[in-house]
């Protein structure tokens, strides 16, 4: 179970994660996060620095040609060296220009150079900003840790999908997107450069001859019956050679009973081929598709 999970943040409602904690948690997981998985160095703190500075800069600028504007727009500068410091340091070097952009914006408020405030207003202002900066600097954290998982669950998917010489394809019919695993177009005979970008590209590499079968297999048995489907056919490689592979695949139907998304895994069935010889004893000849 996850540090969000546990921390009671994000609750599986419905079958989707909801926010549901409070501000304590937030912080205790952003306090958490900082001592257990953020190393920061120097010069992720001295960009950090760096930002404020520039920030401050802007400000003070403004501040000479305008001072009306300045008194309203000092905290957007700094909101964006939130952004821009979270973006690229991450979590620690955005809390860190968070504090340091919140005394800036306190000492440019009137009374200006000094971090007196004269009036509520503008106590509340900066207790907005405050909050606003934790929660882009939460926000962002989150985002870098999902996408670490991301990439962690894809290497996984690679190995497996190496060790057990199994491709997959995912085709959505309604915008004509086409994604294939890694490995695909090796058990497919042709390069990565070379291989198909589109379904139609891809439903021509099956050998003529079985087609026709395929596509029964697929559309008519598996979308019409909503199940899933498995094949053996032929598929012409690169090199003009003929390859035997077996197929497993599922059609998605929308409200409107028509297909609207293809997924499907290839192995290999050709002969020695232990797991393509235990396939195809349970499927019989191109002549009907097999329903899983």
């Amino acid at each position: 179970m996850s540090r969000w999970s546990e921390s009671g943040i994000f609750r599986n409602i419905g079958g989707q994660s909801a926010f549901v904690g409070g501000v304590e948690d937030a912080i205790s997981v952003i306090v958490d996060a900082m001592r257990q998985e953020i190393r920061p160095t120097i010069t992720q703190l001295a960009w950090s620095l760096a930002v404020v500075v520039v920030a401050w800069g802007a400000t003070e600028i403004l501040y000479r040609v305008d001072r009306p504007l300045q008194q309203h727009g000092v905290i957007v500068f700094f909101i964006a060296a939130i952004v821009v410091a979270s973006w690229w340091g991450g979590l620690v070097p955005s809390m860190f220009t968070v504090a340091l952009s919140s005394l800036t914006v306190a000492w440019l408020m009137p009374p200006i150079h000094s971090l007196r405030i004269a009036s509520q207003e503008d106590v509340v202002r900066l207790v907005l900003f405050i909050g606003l900066g934790l929660f882009i600097s939460y926000m962002h954290y989150a985002r870098h840790r999902a996408e670490r998982s991301l990439q962690e669950t894809d290497r996984r998917l690679h190995v497996c999908l190496d060790s057990s010489d199994i491709a997959c394809w995912d085709v959505n019919v309604k915008n004509g997107t086409f994604w294939k695993s890694h490995n695909l177009p090796e058990i497919f005979g042709r390069s990565q450069s070379e291989f198909a970008t589109t379904y139609e590209g891809f439903f021509a590499y099956i050998h003529p001859e079985d087609r026709e079968f395929f596509h029964l297999a697929s559309v008519v048995v598996g979308g019409a019956n909503h199940r899933d489907y498995k094949i053996s056919h032929r598929i012409i490689c690169g090199d003009g050679s003929v390859r035997k592979v077996s197929t497993r695949g599922r059609m998605y139907i929308d409200s409107d009973g028509r297909v609207e998304r293809m997924v499907g895994a290839v192995f290999h069935s050709d002969p020695g081929n232990k797991q393509g010889d235990l396939f195809q004893s349970t499927v019989p000849p191109p002549a009907t598709a097999v329903e899983g």
